[in-house]
């Protein structure tokens, strides 16, 4: 079950006089990228309401909202976590920005995205959340999905290039026993890897609210995962796969891991990495016994399948 309290840290920008807005909202975005907080939000202003015609683009939106003004939002079950994350960040940005603590009701802050998370097919899967199921089809497995506080709903591209490169290795007849799902979010792969048979699923993450998350949605699908909180697990290595939807920012230093976690001849998935930035990850990546075989394209997303010889 989800902690009945949430947990909020606004981050806003100071007007400085020789650096933009801009800049440090940049430079703090990367910040929380490079410590694993992915799911963070550009909020709205207090008391700022605009009827915006449906014809603006969104750099117009962006601007009528209160363009740079906007400040940052970061939510967490664990308070002390989020002190943590408030005390750092006032150090590496002292003078620069504003960070505030406030508290909600779990329940608030769900309702708050229930509209936009609707049920999503795949050739194998049925992927909804718990307040949508009924009629489910039976041609497909399904998956129960509640995010929390965690990244991955199958609704971003990455989460489905990697549900689909599941698929593709089943496709191909290939049944590895083992599998490790770095950067597990909400437990979305690993329950799918589980679903497809996978006999040991191992689980990681540096957010402990992602730990809650996917533990909650493993027990909810009836799929027992092996979960713990970090980026590489203590035990169960090598891997026959090994998943990362992680951006390329934190790919790129930690590929040289994920391919030792990877037994030879088993594969590495990686999402997280864009159209452009897709030839400079397998720069990386080929050093480390990995020879790319499928790369698949989503909305300027790339998911790559490379194979550790």
């Amino acid at each position: 079950m989800h902690p009945t309290e949430t947990f909020q840290l606004q981050i806003t920008f100071l007007p400085q006089a020789l650096v933009s807005i801009d800049a440090v909202k940049d430079d703090v975005k990367n910040w929380l990228l490079g410590t694993g907080e992915e799911a963070f939000v550009e909020g709205a202003i207090d008391d700022l309401y605009l009827d915006l015609p449906y014809e603006a683009e969104a750099p117009e939106q962006y601007e009528q909202l209160g363009g740079d003004n906007l400040p940052l939002l970061v939510y967490k079950y664990d308070r002390e976590h989020l002190l943590q994350i408030k005390t750092k960040l006032e150090e590496d940005f002292k003078g620069l920005i504003s960070c505030e603590m406030s508290a909600m009701l779990t329940e608030t802050w769900m309702e708050g995205w229930k509209e936009s998370f609707k049920p999503i097919r795949t050739p194998r899967f049925y992927i909804y959340p718990p307040w949508l199921s009924d009629n489910l089809p039976q041609d497909l497995i399904p998956i129960c999905i509640e995010p929390g506080m965690a990244f991955g709903t199958g609704q971003h591209a990455t989460t489905m290039l990697c549900v689909k490169a599941l698929e593709e290795l089943e496709t191909r007849g290939i049944q590895p026993d083992t599998l490790l799902d770095v950067g597990t979010g909400t437990g979305i792969l690993a329950i799918a890897a589980q679903k497809l048979g996978y006999k040991t699923v191992t689980a990681t993450d540096i957010d402990p609210d992602s730990i809650i998350a996917a533990g909650d949605n493993a027990r909810v699908n009836g799929t027992p995962l092996i979960l713990e909180q970090g980026t590489l697990p203590s035990r169960g290595a090598p891997f026959q796969v090994v998943m990362a939807n992680i951006i390329f920012y934190v790919l790129r230093r930690i590929v040289g891991d994920l391919a030792t976690q990877t037994a030879p001849g088993g594969f590495l998935i990686l999402s997280g990495v864009l159209a452009d930035e897709a030839r400079a990850m397998e720069e990386l990546a080929n050093p480390c016994g990995l020879i790319l075989e499928h790369e698949d394209v989503q909305s300027d997303w790339v998911c790559q399948i490379y194979r550790k010889v």
